[in-house]
C-alpha cells in the first residue's frame, strides 16, 4: 500500500462579543474565492440582527474579529 495525503482547508471565524468574551466557528471545506467584502458583509450582518449572542452573559455580538483560511495536509505513512 502507498502513502496517502489528505488536504484540507478550514475556514476559522473568530466572533467577539459586547462583554469581551469571543468563539471560534470552524467550518470545513470554504469557498475557495471568498472575498474579504464577504466576510465584512456576513460581519455586519451578525452585529446588525445579534444573530448570536455570548453564552456568558447573552452579550450582543461585536460581529466577526478575523477570518482565515487554514491549510493542511495529513500524510499517512505505510511503513
Amino acid at each position: 500500500m502507498a502513502d496517502t495525503y489528505k488536504q484540507t482547508y478550514i475556514l476559522k471565524i473568530k466572533l467577539g462579543f459586547a462583554d469581551g468574551d469571543t468563539r471560534t466557528i470552524n467550518l470545513d471545506n470554504p469557498k475557495s474565492n471568498l472575498q474579504a467584502s464577504q466576510v465584512h458583509e456576513l460581519s455586519q450582518f451578525i452585529k446588525t440582527n445579534n444573530l448570536l449572542i455570548g453564552d456568558k452573559y447573552g452579550a450582543d455580538s461585536a460581529g466577526i474579529l478575523y477570518a482565515d483560511i487554514v491549510e493542511s495536509m495529513k500524510t499517512t505513512l505505510d511503513i
